[in-house]
């Protein structure tokens, strides 16, 4: 198999294996994922969307394979992404080159360092109003704070939450307080507002919001990137800042990227409507749209029809996912969430598909992508990564 299966073209291939239509090359391919399986899926993240299609599949191939094979072959976690795991399995990672060449020079090979970097966990450090900072992560205390009507908590699986306990004292205030969660590199965080709107921040990333919405709207502040989940209130809108533009919507979901190094932000709408605008021009979004808008300030902002919702909001689902993706994207993701510096140097220009779960240490990624045969990674301390490509 020369390109990796999306997701419909992996149903058939499941198919015809169950019905014994597959050819070799998909046999093959189905029985590794399963054999891998007994070897690593204590490591893989969970991809709650896909769970249906796992638990349709998975026992029917299972009882298949036990019948001519006698090896034995643990349980599925049923919340793994098939498609994850296949890219495991098969390779990792299938790469689409610019030029379509069959000529691949082979790479000297290299000696990879013995350390390695891990991935990154639910850690973020919150700024309160007056100007104090808390380190969450699994030792923080679960009550941080619990003053002037509102509650605030840590939960045990990586969440902020913010709980309105005296509407009237808040009503009585004057003031409105902001706080501030910041993900470093190698971080995320999940945050519940106090009108119940969901956050999830991706690494590198920090979220400024009132502990109490009051007045015509609900205002945030976003740099980086950000999941939302927006709880409807038709009387204050729900309003997020991010570079060179403004985001408004009722109760919807959607995905902002706003990382300065990717020289641009991309709004990805999934439910509901919201309207984008900046200094020069303004758009309202459909489900399954993006809006393009550059950081310089007269920049117009484009709008993208039928995007891959899932490759946007991967991350937030326990994933890297790449559809025909640029290394030097794949590379800054990288970057961020594996804490780690990269010489960008000597990046080859090859585009990429396949997905792998966040979950996987830095060497598991980096192996994958040195499966096209012509590219290899060196790992130094600091830690630094310098990419090796053919000459």
């Amino acid at each position: 198999m020369n390109s990796f299966p999306n997701r419909k073209d992996l149903d058939k291939i499941l198919k015809r294996y169950l019905s014994g239509e597959a050819n070799a090359e998909e046999i093959k391919f189905v029985e590794e994922y399963y054999k891998f399986l007994g070897k690593s899926g204590d490591n893989l993240n969970p991809a709650k969307e896909i769970e249906d299609f796992e638990d349709s599949n998975y026992q029917a191939i299972q009882n298949k394979i036990a019948s001519t094979q006698q090896s034995k072959i643990k349980p599925l976690y049923k919340y793994i992404s098939v498609a994850a795991v296949m890219a495991f399995a098969f390779g990792g990672f299938y790469y689409a080159q610019n030029d379509k060449s069959s000529n691949t020079k082979d790479l000297t090979q290299h000696q990879s360092k013995t350390f390695d970097i891990l991935p990154g966990e639910n850690k973020a450090t919150l700024t309160l109003a007056d100007g104090s900072k808390i380190i969450l992560d699994e030792n923080t205390a679960t009550n941080i704070s619990d003053r002037d009507g509102i509650k605030i908590s840590r939960e045990q699986d990586g969440q902020l939450v913010y709980t309105i306990v005296n509407k009237a004292v808040i009503n009585a205030g004057k003031n409105i307080a902001y706080n501030t969660i910041e993900t470093p590199k190698g971080g995320q965080y999940q945050v519940i507002l106090p009108d119940g709107s969901k956050v999830w921040l991706n690494a590198a990333s920090s979220l400024k919001y009132p502990e109490a919405f009051v007045g015509k709207q609900r205002l945030v502040e976003l740099k980086g990137e950000a999941y939302f989940e927006v709880a409807k209130n038709k009387q204050m809108p729900f309003r997020v800042q991010s570079q060179n533009q403004n985001v408004e919507v009722l109760g919807t979901h959607f995905n902002i990227n706003s990382y300065l190094d990717d020289k641009t932000v991309k709004t990805t709408l999934l439910e509901g409507s919201i309207k984008v605008s900046n200094l020069k021009s303004s758009k309202i979004l459909k489900p399954g749209e993006q809006s393009v808008n550059g950081l310089a300030q007269n920049a117009l902002i484009k709008v993208v029809n039928d995007v891959d919702t899932d490759d946007e909001i991967a991350w937030k689902n326990g994933l890297f996912q790449f559809n025909d993706s640029e290394l030097k994207t794949i590379l800054n993701q990288l970057e961020r969430w594996y804490d780690i510096k990269i010489d960008y140097d000597n990046v080859p220009a090859k585009r990429f598909n396949g997905m792998v779960p966040r979950k996987s240490k830095l060497s598991e990624v980096l192996k994958m992508l040195e499966k096209t045969g012509n590219i290899k990674f060196e790992l130094l301390e600091g830690p630094k990564l310098k990419v090796l490509s053919e000459k």
